[in-house]
């Protein structure tokens, strides 16, 4: 018992001598085993490109019909050189060993003459992953489709500003200025949603209505299906001619420095009327701007700040009368250097020199402060400007009034007598008139708007327009609820001063985020489409990953059936083996021919799958667009593989080709000659 023991001590005490020395014999022969797997892995990827190029090159150039047979033939020789120098880059083998191009022959060749269970594993493998590219690309095409109806590619750059619920704060022509200098910011479109008492034909209803710009429009893709969208783009009020009045004076108050902010554009006049023309518009230069302070006719948007009374109880407005470089309001050529922001070109005299000249703005939008020194002539002075080159609709709810509001006094006025009266009305509407879509273009309606006090500079009274006549000029396909739109003007000179809301459009929707995140900084509530569409994806990142765990089921059936495959092709080919080793080729060789052939198999069944998928999911869309078609929805398609799936579903089908291959190969390495040479 004691010597026995004693021996079973004595091996114990050896073999954990040596237990440094076969952990690192261990370690060092995987390391070397997996160094040799990815070298031959990438070489192989690299490979087959070249060598199934060469095959349909050389077999099939020649004959085509269409190409001389000389030259065929002289284009074969110059790409089997320009091959044959690749592929020695490529492949670089030692003396006397086989090149992967001949083992990769080699492989084919084997699995020519076992065809059929080739052909099988390879069919298996395609199954497993045709069911995961279906599945996943279902997943893809949803979301794809969902998105496709729920935003735009430009709504992913938009936002719409709000104020916060119980919050002091308006959004106003100041606010417009602050959101504008946000970097980034590319327009800011407000928009006036006021009720709009509608008559036609000796009946009547109360509308929502929505004064927007056609910017606000464009960028919301509001498209009507009949008649077009008016043509208006400004913000500023600026009235129209008035009957002919009494001349009102005007009076020099001094010198001041006017700021305007970065990207805002002002309109420079002819005088200090309302009445009198644009002459062109200005903005901020490299230095300040001086200019002279008069008061002139008062005008919509003067603020206690900008406005003045005289002795007999007048009212007037303060403008800046200076000398002003001067643009053109022109849509132009971003890539053109006198053009800015694709709408503002530069006057020039006719030796090519900017325009400046002596205008008038108003000091509603701007800053001034006093200037205490004297500028060098009377008109004042105005820095040159850098010439720079620079590159949805979600409908408010009108807010319920207070008690208040509703009895503040009403105040009839009348609507500017060079406003459009044009609208552009929904479907919803013109059921609601009465009106057939087909005979709607051109017809006019009656509209009185009811402004809330809200909106207005002074809380404490109400607006409601005299009725005026509107012709209905677009028809848009919105048949949920009635509503139109008219031109940001045509409610702006009802004295409105607050806006109901605002859309922010940014240049790139990377920036978005970052500008949402300083617009609510201010004191507003942001809400974009983003994050519907955010919501949305998390959503289908859940769904396809639920799908593709249920393909990859079938994905792992596939690959046990290959792995079987490979285990009982080794024992079918001992004798082979042994043959191989017998006339010469190295282990290592015998090792890569068996992981080659199952490289071969598991990247024949990825793109057999990639085509699988593909097609299934092409028919399942044509079955489900036959059935929308009928029903007049149109085309519908459910499934979209992006490119980065199938590059990782060609590779991931290498990796199980490796992987499959890998216990077979180990093993074929390690049968000796002589021994798969008595194997029965």
């Amino acid at each position: 018992m004691i010597i026995k023991y004693r021996d079973k001590l004595i091996w114990i005490l050896k073999f954990l001598k040596n237990v440094p020395k076969n952990i690192y014999i261990g370690i060092r022969e995987l390391i070397f085993f997996c160094v040799n797997i990815v070298y031959l892995f990438v070489v192989f990827i690299l490979i087959v490109f070249f060598y199934l190029g060469n095959r349909l090159f050389s077999s099939r150039l020649i004959t085509l019909p269409f190409i001389p047979v000389k030259l065929a033939t002289t284009a074969q020789v110059e790409y089997f050189k320009f091959y044959t120098k690749i592929i020695s880059l490529i492949d670089r083998q030692s003396k006397g060993s086989i090149s992967k191009i001949d083992l990769m022959d080699l492989a084919i060749k084997n699995m020519i003459v076992k065809k059929t269970r080739a052909l099988i594993t390879i069919g298996g493998v395609a199954i497993g992953f045709g069911a995961i590219v279906f599945l996943v690309s279902i997943g893809y095409g949803l979301q794809e489709l969902v998105i496709s109806k729920v935003a735009r590619l430009d709504e992913l750059r938009q936002a719409d500003v709000s104020v916060r619920a119980g919050s002091k704060m308006k959004i106003n022509d100041k606010i417009l200025t602050d959101i504008k200098g946000i970097t980034n910011v590319a327009q800011t479109l407000p928009l006036i949603a006021a009720v709009g008492r509608v008559s036609y034909q000796n009946s009547s209803a109360d509308v929502a209505v929505f004064g927007v710009t056609t910017d606000y429009l464009e960028s919301s893709a509001i498209k009507p299906t009949k008649g077009n969208i008016f043509e208006s783009r400004e913000i500023s009020y600026v009235p129209g001619e008035k009957p002919v009045e009494e001349e009102q004076p005007t009076e020099e108050l001094g010198y001041v420095v006017v700021n305007m902010e970065i990207g805002d554009w002002v309109a420079v006049k002819s005088d200090p009327k309302n009445s009198s023309a644009i002459i062109g518009y200005t903005k901020r230069g490299a230095e300040d701007l001086i200019g002279q302070e008069i008061l002139g006719e008062e005008y919509i948007g003067a603020t206690e700040s900008t406005k003045a009374i005289d002795a007999k109880g007048n009212t007037f407005g303060k403008w800046v009368k200076a000398k002003y470089y001067l643009w053109e309001r022109s849509d132009c050529e971003i890539s053109n250097i006198y053009c800015v922001d694709g709408k503002y070109l530069v006057m020039r005299e006719t030796n090519g020199v900017q325009k400046s000249i002596q205008g008038y703005i108003t000091e509603a939008g701007v800053e001034t402060k006093k200037y205490d020194g004297t500028p060098s002539n009377d008109s004042g002075s105005s820095s040159a400007l850098n010439i720079v080159a620079t590159g949805d609709p979600n409908f408010v709810e009108i807010p319920e009034e207070t008690a208040a509001a509703q009895a503040a006094p009403v105040k009839r006025v009348v609507l500017a007598s060079n406003s459009f009266k044009q609208a552009v009305v929904n479907r919803a509407m013109l059921t609601l008139l009465g009106i057939n879509e087909n005979d709607a273009i051109g017809k006019k309606f009656e509209v009185s708007y009811i402004i809330t006090s809200d909106l207005l500079a002074d809380s404490k009274e109400k607006v409601e327009s005299v009725p005026a006549e509107y012709e209905i000029i677009g028809i848009t396909p919105d048949d949920n609820s009635p509503i139109f739109y008219v031109p940001f003007i045509d409610l702006r000179s009802l004295g409105i001063a607050n806006y109901s809301q605002l859309k922010i459009v940014v240049r790139d929707k990377e920036s978005l985020e970052n500008v949402r995140k300083q617009v609510e900084a201010i004191g507003f509530v942001t809400g974009s489409v983003t994050d519907t569409v955010s919501q949305i994806t998390g959503l289908f990142k859940t769904i396809r990953a639920i799908l593709g765990v249920m393909g990859t089921v079938a994905l792992v059936v596939a690959a046990l059936g290959m792995f079987n495959t490979f285990t009982v092709s080794l024992l079918e080919r001992t004798r082979e083996v042994g043959l191989m080793k017998a006339i010469g080729m190295k282990s290592t060789e015998v090792q890569e021919l068996f992981l080659i052939e199952a490289l071969i198999m598991g990247f024949g069944g990825g793109i057999g799958g990639v085509v699988l998928g593909f097609v299934l999911g092409k028919l399942l869309s044509s079955a489900l667009s036959l059935v929308s078609v009928s029903k007049g929805l149109g085309i519908i398609d459910v499934t979209y593989i992006p490119n980065a799936f199938i590059l990782l579903i060609l590779f991931l089908s290498l990796f199980i080709g490796a992987i499959t291959g890998l216990y077979p190969a180990r093993r074929a390495r390690k049968i000796t000659a002589l021994n798969a040479l008595r194997y029965e």
